[in-house]
């Protein structure tokens, strides 16, 4: 199988979405529904670009004791398995999501941690996929073991080798993405905020910062609103991209199937407006069902015609 994308998942989980009717601190709460699915940034990236149509290669750190979910998921969803196999169990997160407010309230367990060889074995598997010009996706937490350094290293492991990086993280890691150069970051504006150690109150601020951040640091900035849309800023223009109003079953891996839509226009040759459409429609969907399901090609131009994109002046 041939991908121009890898997806890198060093801290994955299986992914136990509760949806209740409301949320009650202190008392009893009663499922209403479970919904259980491999997950983690990465691999819900590759999820939603399988159900599309288009072949990834997903890698990172899988526990040897509970790979069937990961492994199910790559048969179903034309995703090349690479995973390194490590000691112990991949990590379960749990999503509370209430019915009434739509809000999800997560719980994440912690994984397993990658001896040396683990992380050795990672190096080694990055250098044999890295080809010049394909889109490495390296997103989500690090696991306990892997320092910044370390991450830092991966990156420029794969920058030397002419890959594209686009890095989905928050926090000290995206911190270190920015200071390395890579070519795309996906923040929404909390991270964002958090990077740049001041609030942005408005949408006027998160634009101009956006914009900053492109100019100055990294060549193309997504910048996720929630509910508002998202801001795109590349080389080729900045646009702000927003669906009309949508009713939201849950936020879980919105921004991920934000990411894997846009990578979705990358790589199919829509132009940088469409490539923005395409992504808030791979989003809107996901805010709509939780199963990381793309739409169809089809599907998607119609939504894509109900997206409006506005340029913006930097």
């Amino acid at each position: 199988m041939t991908s121009d994308i890898v997806t890198v998942t060093m801290n994955p989980a299986i992914d136990e979405t509760v949806f209740l009717g409301d949320l009650r601190p202190g008392a009893v709460n009663r499922a209403e529904h479970l919904h259980r699915q491999a997950g983690g940034k990465g691999v819900n990236v590759s999820s939603m670009l399988g159900s599309y149509g288009i072949a990834t290669i997903a890698t990172g750190f899988l526990g040897k004791e509970n790979p069937e979910l990961f492994e199910q998921l790559c048969a179903e969803r034309m995703i090349r398995d690479e995973f390194i196999r490590i000691g112990g169990k991949t990590r379960t997160g749990i999503k509370i999501v209430g019915e009434s407010t739509r809000e999800t309230t997560d719980i994440n367990f912690p994984g397993p941690e990658p001896s040396a060889a683990d992380l050795q074995a990672l190096r080694a598997k990055l250098h044999s996929l890295v080809n010049p010009g394909r889109w490495f996706v390296v997103a989500g937490s690090l696991p306990v073991g892997v320092s910044l350094e370390d991450f830092e290293n991966l990156l420029r492991l794969l920058k030397r080798g002419g890959a594209k990086v686009a890095v989905d993280t928050s926090g000290p890691p995206l911190q270190t993405a920015i200071t390395c150069g890579v070519d795309l970051i996906k923040p929404n504006h909390h991270e964002l905020e958090e990077i740049l150690g001041h609030p942005l109150p408005d949408s006027a601020a998160r634009v101009a910062a956006a914009l900053r951040l492109q100019r100055e640091n990294v060549p193309r900035v997504i910048l996720s609103l929630g509910g508002e849309g998202a801001i795109f800023a590349g080389p080729e223009g900045a646009f702000m991209a927003q669906p009309p109003p949508v009713e939201v079953g849950s936020t879980v891996g919105a921004g991920d199937s934000l990411l894997a839509g846009y990578l979705a226009g990358r790589v199919t040759g829509h132009t940088p407006a469409d490539c923005a459409k395409l992504a808030t429609a791979f989003a809107w969907r996901a805010l709509e069902n939780v199963s990381r399901q793309a739409p169809s090609p089809a599907e998607a131009a119609e939504l894509m015609a109900r997206i409006m994109v506005s340029p913006l002046l930097a």
